[in-house]
Order: structure tokens, then C-alpha cells, then sequence
């Protein structure tokens, strides 16, 4: 069953908010124990990690999740058109279109297919309320900023106010100014503002004693050293973004009243007595009061739904009452992205299961389900040379074979929940033919339906599905366009390709093909391929097998017996695989073995290679590399990372190491009978704490410096180790900052 994309995305993407959310606020509960700045600082994170969850998901890599789907199957036999010679010169849609349409009873025959795209009703309802909520925060700072225009300022002739202020900025550690207005609008104090800020006064401010006028400028300065007014911005963003989710809500919520209780410990801190500030706090709160639409933009001191559990905090002696330190925040910060990394990395792959199946037919040497909805054919006259063009809004399996026939052929099987709103025509157009599945009503579908499509041999396709696999098989031409979801399986092609797919393996075999195929997500496999074709995928390996003679890769080797198994490869014993070359944008690679080399790329993850007899060539952007034994030579770089290499014994061969580390252990193991130079290099700089060593089975002459050297960046101080093991044909360098290198005898 094909789900809709944006419905399995959208589904995917609620649970895991919904999870940041429940994070946030079980993080929160083990700190009610704790200062209100630290229950604030948990809040402030679940929404700053909420809003970076859709920004790091299109970056993250890939880790699919399948998602078991249940099609419900009709039994019941559906009527074939009359076994009467195919149409083949018939031009317009209706007479395909008829042969299609289901019974009136499940669906209406003829419906207007409908435009290209449209938005959704649910896109436009999140809209709606995402614009109002802007709209809503956008007019209370425009009713802020008129308020300001409007008050009056704060002068020397208003008896100590400038002097408390200045009072109250040195012991907040705001060295911003503040700007200190009275106004009629309204009735307690008021805060915005966090690069300019304002602290408003209600008008009878004036009659306040100095002891209130003090812990009121306590209070307001709080907020603007800690920036609340910042944060409080930053969960009006994510309401605005998950307006819909009651969840946003709360934590706004809950993170201003964090704020205020924060605030008070701050001022009880910094001198007030605990009475005495319940006491102004009460008698501010009594005449408290926010103009309309702007309370929510702006910081009062006192509102009346939270001021009992704040009188109760305040007057608790046992409340811990400290800020949070700057190693206290790095930690939640690093904790919040170990938490939202496997969140945006994970992407749900909706995998079909059949739940009421009818009669099997055999396919090959397999069993398949019988599809359920009617079967179609349909033939239209075409000549070698031209294109298919399919539009499949419904999204689709496809198979297309080429034939000796001058015609194209379609065989189109409708199942899955939606199959009675679904619609085809087969058409003939200038220079081919095309295909169209489309749905006779909007909304969100769920399909299952497959195309079988003959073509003649030499014959351009020019593809744009929804979802679905592609197959491909005996056909020379141009191939373009995409598919959202499915696998690429090509076979025996010949020309040029440009294929994508959002989601799904690519297989290319015996195949002579310039261009490029890619994935979102899943591995790409290049198996006896000519032409120079070319491989992406967005978080899977790219594999091909350089044949010997390498070079312009002519051809690449059979990797057709090759098991992959999410980052684990696997190559049976005996295979001839030439060396191996895989690549991926990021994510670990473990490759069991590699019978005659292998080059290895990722972006960022840890690199096991296992048994080899060439020339081992890996690199990552960070994680730890483990490769051997290995009867040749290693080539190995890691951004930072431990790198463990073990060589054996290649028969008088010679052999050479070369690894590099940004940071991390090196351990190199070596042969009895190793024949080759020895060049080892350490450094360290301060913040390691230690010098770094060299330890080595055999006798070397080390060179440690004493100097702190820069010209490589960060100063650093080097320990550097040579010698000449036999003749010194072969050469070992290692190369690393703050890690141990160690050389060993590799066990017999």
C-alpha cells in the first residue's frame, strides 16, 4: 500500500514533537526539586529544541523506520474487459477512461482529473493559524512600542528611582541601558526589550517606598540580565509554529511563570528580606492590570493566577534559590541534541501487508498476491525513438520491458483503500505516448496500484510518481525523472539516466549508461555498469567495484553476490570484486572483508574494514577506524577519532601505513618480517592536561619538544619518533594531536 507522503510524514513528524515535548517536560519534573532557573532553563531548551527539530531533520542522517501498513484486499472478482483485440490506434483519453472506471456503485466514471498541485485543506488551516498567532505577537509589540511613545520618562526630580536603577543594573550585570517610563496604561511593572530594554511604572509609582521601588527594579533588571524577554520571543515562535498542539502552550506557559519565580529569587538574592518582598509583591499584584493584546509581548511582574504559589515559594526558606552556571547550560545543551539527533535522523518507510489476500498466481519461482481492483490493458501505436511520459499523481509500481514491437503496451493493475477514486489514460501525444494516473477527488489517498508497460527497445521515459518502485529492463534511451518514494531496479539499459527517488535502494546491473541515479535514502549499487554512470544517496552507501586497470572505470566489477545490511556489507567468500569503493554522506561502514582493496568515504561515522589483500584507502569526518589484518597497504584519516590498523604479512611485498588523526589513539600493528621506515608524530596542547607518548615494540629514537608551537594553529608541543625496520623499503607514518600512538608486533 502507497501511503500518501505528506500523510506518513506529517503523522511521523507530530509523534516526534510530541516526544520533545514529553522530554522537556519529564526533564522539567526531575528538577521541581531545583532553582526555578534551572526549571525555566529546561523549558526554554524543549522550546528552542522543538523549534530547531524541522531545520536539523533535512540535514540529519537518514535512519528509516518501517512502518507496517495494512491494505484491505477485496476477494471479489472484479469483470475483465471482453478478450477482444487490444484498441491500438485509439488517441483520446474517454476510451481508455471507460475501461477503467469502476462500477457506478464505488465510484463516479467520469471526474475532472485535478491541477498539478494544490494545498491541502490541513496546509491551509496550519497557515491560518500559524499567520494568526504572528499577527497576534505582531500587534502586541506594536501596542509596546506605542505604549513607550506614549509614557513618560522616569527624571532625577522622581526622588532615588535613577539612583535604584543604577543600583539594580550593577548587581543584575546589565551594562545595556534601560530605559525607566511611567504610564496611565497600566498597573504594574512592565519589562521588554532585550537590546534595547524598557522597564514601564504604572503612574503612582511615585507613592512607592524606597524599599518597593527597590525590589521592584531587582525584579524587572532580572529579567533583562537573563534576557528573558529573548526567550519568551522564541516560545512565541514555536506556538506559532505548533499552534495546534496544546503541548507549545503549556510550556509557554509554564516557562513564564519559571520566569518570574526566577526573578524573585534573584531579588531575594541580591538583599530583600523574604517578608518584605511578599509583602511588595502582594501590594503590586493588587492593582495589577496589562493593556490588551500586548500582555503576552511584554514581562509583568505580577499576575494574579501564579501569585499565591510565588508567595508560597517566596516565604519557603528550604527553595533553593541558586543560577544556573555556564557548565550547568553547556550540559542541557549537549543533552538536548543527543536527544533531538535520533529524532530528526529517524524517517518512516511505509512497508504494505496485505490483510484479506485472494487467489496466488506464480511470478518467476515466487508466490505473489493476486492484485485486488480491476485489470486494465490498453495499446497505443509508437515507433522506436520516442517517449513515454508518465504522470502518475497516484503514485505506482512500474515495470517497463522493452519489446520488438512497434506499440506501446499498459497493463494496469488498481488496488489499496483508494483504488475506486483513482482514474488512468493512456493517450497518444506529439512524438509518444502518456500515461496519466490521477484521482477523480482531492484529499489524502492510499493506493497500491502497479503498471506493466512494453515499449520498444530504443524508446525515451520520462518519469514524475508520487511513489512507487521502478523497474527497467532491455530499453535503450534517456531516462529522466523522479519517483517519492521507492526502489530503482535497472537492468540491461543502455544511454543516459537521470533518476531519483525520495527513499529506496538503486540497483544498476549490466547496464551501459551515462549520468546519474540518487536516493534520499537507501544504497546504491553499481554492478557491471559502463558509461560512467554515477551514484548519490542522502545517508545510504554508494558501492561499485573497481575492476583491474581501474583508471576510467570501463566497466565496473560484479557486485551482484554483494549483502548490505543497513552499514554492514558483506562480501561472499571467492567473489571477485575488484577494489571496493564505497561512499557515503555520512553514517558508519562495516565491511567484512575486501578481497582486493577497498576506498571508503563517509562523511561522519565510524569505518570497520575486515580482511584484505590490496590497498585499504578510508576516510571520515569523524569516528573511530578499525582496519585488518591486511596483506597490503593503509591509507586512513579520521576528523577525530581512535584508528587501530593491523597489517600481515604480504609475502615480501611492500607494504606502507599512513594514517592521521585530528584527535584520538593510534595503534598500529605490525608484522615480524615489516621491512619499511618508521615516522611517528604526536602533539598535545594544554588543554590535554598531559603529554601525549609513543610506545613501540621496537627501538626508535624519539624527539620530544619542549617549545610551545603555533604555526599549526592551537599552540602545541610534539613528540616525534624515526627508525628503520630491515631495509626501509616500506614506510609507516602516523600522525595525531592529543592521542597516544602505539606500535605493536602483529600476533602470528
Amino acid at each position: 500500500m502507497i501511503i500518501h507522503p505528506a500523510l506518513l510524514g506529517g503523522a511521523a513528524f507530530l509523534i516526534k514533537i510530541t516526544l520533545v515535548f514529553l522530554l522537556g517536560a519529564s526533564f522539567a519534573a526531575l528538577l521541581r526539586n531545583r532553582s526555578a532557573a534551572a526549571r525555566h532553563f529546561a523549558w526554554a531548551l524543549t522550546l528552542g529544541g522543538a523549534l530547531a527539530l524541522p531545520l536539523l531533520a533535512p540535514v540529519a542522517p537518514r535512519l528509516e523506520m518501517p512502518v507496517m501498513t495494512v491494505a484491505t484486499v477485496e476477494t471479489a472478482a472484479v469483470p475483465l474487459p471482453e478478450a477482444s483485440a487490444p484498441e491500438r490506434d485509439v488517441p483520446a483519453a474517454a476510451a481508455f477512461e471507460a475501461k477503467t472506471a469502476l462500477p457506478a456503485s464505488a465510484a463516479s466514471a467520469a471526474a475532472a482529473p485535478r491541477a498539478a498541485w494544490a494545498p491541502s485543506p490541513l496546509l491551509l488551516l496550519w497557515l491560518a493559524g500559524f499567520g494568526s498567532v504572528l499577527l497576534w505577537c505582531a500587534i502586541g509589540h506594536w501596542g509596546l512600542a506605542r505604549l513607550a511613545r506614549r509614557a513618560v520618562p522616569v527624571e532625577d526630580d522622581d526622588g532615588a528611582w535613577l539612583a535604584l536603577l543604577d543600583e539594580a543594573a550593577t548587581l543584575a550585570g546589565v551594562a545595556r541601558p534601560v530605559r525607566l517610563l511611567r504610564s496611565t496604561a497600566v498597573g504594574a511593572p512592565m519589562t521588554w526589550g532585550f537590546l534595547r530594554p524598557v522597564v514601564v511604572l504604572p503612574m503612582d509609582a511615585g507613592e512607592w517606598s524606597a524599599e518597593r521601588r527597590r525590589a521592584v527594579l531587582l525584579h524587572e533588571l532580572a529579567h533583562v540580565a537573563r534576557l528573558d524577554c529573548l526567550v519568551q520571543l522564541v516560545a512565541t515562535a514555536a506556538c506559532a509554529l505548533y499552534w495546534f498542539h496544546p503541548a507549545a502552550w503549556m510550556a509557554a506557559r509554564r516557562l513564564r511563570n519559571e520566569s518570574e519565580r526566577a526573578c524573585d529569587d534573584h531579588a531575594l538574592a541580591w538583599g530583600t528580606p523574604a517578608a518584605d518582598y511578599a509583602s511588595h509583591l502582594l501590594g503590586v499584584a493588587s492593582r495589577a492590570r496589562a493593556p490588551r493584546l500586548i500582555g503576552a509581548a511584554a514581562i509583568g511582574m505580577a499576575q494574579r493566577s501564579t501569585l499565591e504559589a510565588r508567595l508560597l515559594s517566596v516565604l519557603d526558606d528550604t527553595v533553593p534559590r541558586r543560577a544556573m552556571s555556564a557548565r550547568a547550560r553547556a550540559a542541557g545543551a549537549i543533552l538536548l541534541g543527543l536527544a533531538l539527533a535520533p529524532l530528526a535522523a529517524v524517517t518512516p518507510v511505509a512497508r504494505a501487508v496485505a490483510s484479506e489476500v485472494g487467489a496466488e498466481t506464480e511470478v518467476g519461482s515466487e508466490k505473489e498476491p493476486a492484485a485486488a481492483g480491476p485489470v486494465v490493458e490498453h495499446s497505443v501505436n509508437a515507433a522506436p525513438g520516442e517517449q513515454l511520459d508518465l504522470d502518475l499523481k497516484t503514485g505506482a509500481a512500474v515495470q517497463i520491458q522493452g519489446w520488438d514491437e512497434p506499440r506501446v503496451e499498459v497493463r494496469a493493475r488498481f488496488g489499496g483503500l483508494d483504488a475506486a477514486n483513482s482514474r488512468a489514460t493512456v493517450e497518444r501525444q506529439e512524438g509518444g505516448v502518456k500515461v496519466r494516473l490521477y484521482f477523480a477527488e482531492d484529499g489524502s489517498h492510499s493506493t497500491s496500484h502497479k503498471l506493466e508497460i512494453r515499449v520498444p527497445r530504443r524508446f525515451d521515459v520520462e518519469l514524475s510518481s508520487a511513489g512507487g518502485d521502478l523497474t527497467m529492463t532491455d530499453v535503450e534511451g534517456t531516462f529522466r525523472g523522479s519517483t517519492g518514494g521507492g526502489e530503482l531496479v535497472l537492468t540491461r539499459l543502455s544511454g543516459e539516466a537521470h533518476l531519483s527517488t525520495g527513499g529506496g535502494d538503486i540497483r544498476v546491473t549490466d547496464s551501459d549508461l551515462a549520468g546519474s541515479v540518487s536516493t534520499g535514502g537507501g544504497a546504491v549499487l553499481l554492478s557491471r555498469v559502463r558509461g560512467g554512470l554515477r551514484g548519490k544517496s542522502g545517508s545510504g552507501p554508494v558501492l561499485y567495484g573497481e575492476t583491474a586497470g581501474g583508471g576510467d572505470l570501463e566497466e565496473t566489477a560484479d557486485l551482484s553476490a554483494l549483502e548490505i545490511d543497513r552499514s554492514k556489507i558483506r562480501v561472499p567468500s571467492n567473489e571477485p570484486t575488484g577494489v571496493l569503493h564505497i561512499q557515503k554522506a555520512g553514517g558508519d561502514v562495516d565491511l567484512e572483508e575486501a578481497p582486493e582493496g577497498a576506498v571508503i568515504h563517509t562523511g561522519g561515522g565510524e569505518i570497520s574494514v575486515g580482511r584484505s589483500a590490496g590497498l585499504v584507502d578510508a576516510s571520515t569526518g569523524g569516528g573511530n577506524v578499525e582496519i585488518g589484518p591486511v596483506a597490503g597497504s593503509v591509507r586512513a584519516g579520521t576528523g577525530a577519532g581512535d584508528i587501530h590498523v593491523t597489517l600481515a604479512d604480504a609475502g615480501g611485498e611492500r607494504q606502507t601505513v599512513d594514517v592521521s588523526s585530528g584527535s584520538g589513539k593510534m595503534i598500529v600493528e605490525l608484522p615480524a618480517g615489516f621491512d619499511g621506515a618508521i615516522e611517528l608524530e604526536t602533539s598535545y596542547t594544554e588543554s590535554h592536561g598531559r603529554a601525549t607518548r609513543i610506545e613501540s615494540a621496537w627501538q626508535l629514537q624519539q624527539e620530544p619538544t619542549t617549545d610551545w608551537d603555533d604555526r599549526e594553529g592551537t599552540p602545541r608541543r610534539y613528540v616525534r619518533a624515526r627508525g628503520v625496520l630491515g631495509n626501509g623499503r616500506g614506510l609507516v607514518r602516523i600522525k595525531t594531536v592529543n592521542g597516544d600512538i602505539e606500535l605493536r608486533r602483529a600476533p602470528r
